[in-house]
């Protein structure tokens, strides 16, 4: 059983846990974390804010690029002055991404080259950025 006196410790670890699943460090982002703890955890994260610093992998076009090992990011003309290689801080909310909602309900307008790459994407966990920040 345990005592009112540990109670505070657990609480305290319990939402260090919930930060540290929110906020991604290195490589690895929030969204990769979730996937790879499964269905519950993916499900979990869907429509949180998050904030996230990691390396820019790709920049697909003005609209999108890659962080960590494979986190798709949108962010409407955002990517201006980013390159792969950038270490970049990340704040938005993950959404499911579904081709049809791009243009109608986040109001990007994908170019063909964006359009392209982001099909590999559908029904996957990406973040819909608000801001971004190169560090």
């Amino acid at each position: 059983m345990m005592g009112r006196r540990n109670r505070p410790i657990l609480l305290l670890s319990a939402a260090a846990l919930g930060t540290a699943l929110l906020t991604g460090c290195g490589n690895e982002t929030p969204v990769q974390e979730a996937e790879e703890e499964g269905p519950a955890a993916a499900a979990k994260i869907l429509g949180e804010s998050v904030t996230m610093e990691s390396e820019v992998e790709e920049v697909v076009g003005p609209n999108v690029f890659i962080v960590g090992e494979d986190t798709m990011v949108l962010a409407a003309g955002m990517t201006e002055n980013l390159a792969e290689g950038d270490d970049v801080r990340v704040d938005g909310t993950v959404q499911s991404f579904l081709m049809s909602d791009v243009e109608p309900r986040l109001g990007i307008d994908l170019n063909d080259d964006e359009t392209e790459r982001v099909v590999e994407f559908e029904q996957e966990l990406v973040v819909v950025a608000d801001q971004v920040e190169e560090l």
